[in-house]
């Protein structure tokens, strides 16, 4: 498990990982075994980006992302311990700094310590490649796309490789797309997940960097390394060309789909133009099929709107996709709506072409062992299905929507949304006001049903909007719905207070999982 560590300064603050002496199932906690203190700041501090394997080791990003100072991916071993990974480039020991591979190359008197995936792509040990050979490999892109360059993904900004040798030097920019980076800042790891069979790490992150006219820019990876450290390949998430991809786009999660030996990953865009995340009806892998959102849609350009792929786990393949962008309020230009009954009513976002609205804070990713993935995130006026706990309007009732968090499960294709409710306080839908006062930060699957874990928000001080005339102390008014309160629990929030749901509908089983499995 980890937390954060309140300490009042940013050099020490950052969060902590830990060990239980027991796992809840087989016996109750009553310590840590083991306990590590990572220093690290923004997103790292927030994000928490770790996960364990099979084997008990744990790997975890540190430091502060787009930063002058410092960011890096390092390992602990089973007794919390930093250990030493063979196939890094970067290690260190009581002589210093060592940068090399393999590890068990290393020749020098005092010993290495441990080893790390420095995440600052302008020095040595990052995610550049170390030879010429490396550097100049043309490889076909996870869509089939010939021509991609380079070993590693860093190489896209730089003219050349970065030579791991003491006393050479690794050049500068622009790579052959014309992307460079501003300076030497750090990267943002967005999500780490370990294949617990075969203990195989992947981690996506984004990079700070410009285009070639100057303006700034933000860049996406998902990189796939065997247990050793060794690569396997990594993505790029669009296709490279010297139509440079324009809108800003980051890595916010990952998670293993066992059932479909697939990573998952979850992305999101700011902006758009016509180079950006893999449309769902554009997969070599998956001809003629269709992702519930195949692609950005409408003219709104300052929004952040959020994707999700499947990703074959040990080739560069992807096989599903679907944007995660909801609707504006007062949208025009729809398409046909859904003849699914489960979503009647709804405007295809497939059909015509509607303005979409920024949709993120997606901070809670799991997949179901069927593959089925549940997402929870905020947006407005957001797609909900005819079971839902709570139900969104839909744009043709009359009625006006409001900000919300909702909680969504699509199929294992990403083709279909298999249930969608909003977890919001009750708002004045003549108004619109009163709602976006939740937040859902943890999901877990259960048979047919869906358990979200969130808060009812406090005012925080804000005197204006909803919070107007109240103190910091106050609730945001309007409670969320509720139902089956248990006794432990209450209907009604008092300040800021836990929310918890479970939220159960047929549509989950696993029969509709193959509705549209097949086109």
């Amino acid at each position: 498990m980890s937390g954060e560590r309140e300490t009042g300064s940013a050099a020490t603050g950052g969060y902590f990982i830990g060990r239980l002496d027991a796992n809840f199932v087989t016996g109750v906690p009553t310590a840590f075994t083991w306990v590590f203190n990572v220093t690290a700041e923004g997103d790292h501090r927030s994000l928490q980006p770790w996960d364990v394997g099979g084997d008990g080791k744990v790997v975890y990003g540190m430091g502060a992302p787009y930063d002058p100072d410092w960011a890096a991916i390092h390992r602990l071993d089973a007794a919390g311990a930093q250990e030493v990974v063979e196939h890094w480039h970067a290690h260190w020991g009581d002589a210093g700094e060592w940068n090399g591979t393999p590890a068990s190359s290393y020749t020098g008197t005092l010993p290495l310590r441990h080893s790390g995936v420095v995440l600052k792509a302008s020095r040595k040990g990052s995610l550049r490649s170390p030879t010429a050979t490396d550097f100049d490999l043309l490889q076909s892109d996870e869509n089939g796309n010939p021509g991609r360059k380079g070993r590693f993904p860093d190489d896209y900004y730089f003219s050349g490789h970065c030579p791991l040798a003491s006393g050479t030097t690794c050049p500068g920019g622009p790579g052959y797309t014309g992307y460079r980076i501003p300076g030497p800042e750090t990267q943002r790891l967005g999500g780490i997940a370990i294949d617990r069979r075969s203990n195989h790490i992947y981690f996506g992150y984004s990079t700070k960097s410009r285009l070639p006219d100057g303006n700034p820019d933000f860049e996406p990876a998902v990189v796939a390394m065997r247990a050793d450290g060794s690569l396997k390949w990594w993505a790029r998430l669009y296709r490279e060309t010297a139509q440079n991809s324009t809108p800003d786009q980051y890595v916010d999660g990952l998670a293993i789909d066992y059932a479909g030996n697939q990573l998952v990953v979850l992305a999101r865009a700011h902006g758009n133009n016509v180079d950006n995340f893999w449309s769902g009806n554009t997969l070599a892998a998956a001809p003629g099929r269709n992702g519930f959102q195949n692609r950005f849609t409408g003219t709104n350009g300052n929004i952040h709107i959020s994707w999700l792929g499947k990703y074959a786990l040990d080739t560069l393949r992807v096989e599903a996709a679907t944007w995660v962008a909801e609707y504006v309020e007062g949208n025009t230009n729809f398409g046909a709506a859904f003849t699914d009954p489960l979503l009647a009513g709804w405007p295809n976002p497939n059909a015509g072409w509607p303005n979409v609205n920024t949709t993120r804070n997606c901070g809670e990713l799991v997949v179901r062992s069927d593959g089925v993935v549940l997402l929870a995130c905020q947006g407005r006026r957001s797609i909900t299905t005819s079971n839902a706990h709570q139900q969104m309007p839909t744009p043709s009732s009359g009625l006006t929507g409001t900000w919300n968090h909702f909680v969504r499960a699509y199929d294992a294709r990403l083709g279909s949304v298999l249930y969608s409710s909003l977890l919001t306080g009750a708002w004045n839908t003549a108004t619109g006001a009163g709602g976006d006062n939740t937040q859902v930060f943890g999901l877990a699957a259960a048979p047919g049903a869906i358990i979200a874990v969130g808060m009812h928000r406090s005012c925080d001080g804000s005197t204006s909007g909803t919070c107007a005339g109240l103190g910091a102390a106050l609730a945001r008014p309007n409670a969320v719905p509720t139902t089956g309160v248990p006794g432990w629990g209450s209907s009604v929030p008092s300040g800021e207070s836990a929310l918890v749901a479970r939220l159960a509908a047929a549509s989950l089983d696993s029969g509709r999982l193959f509705e549209n499995w097949f086109e």
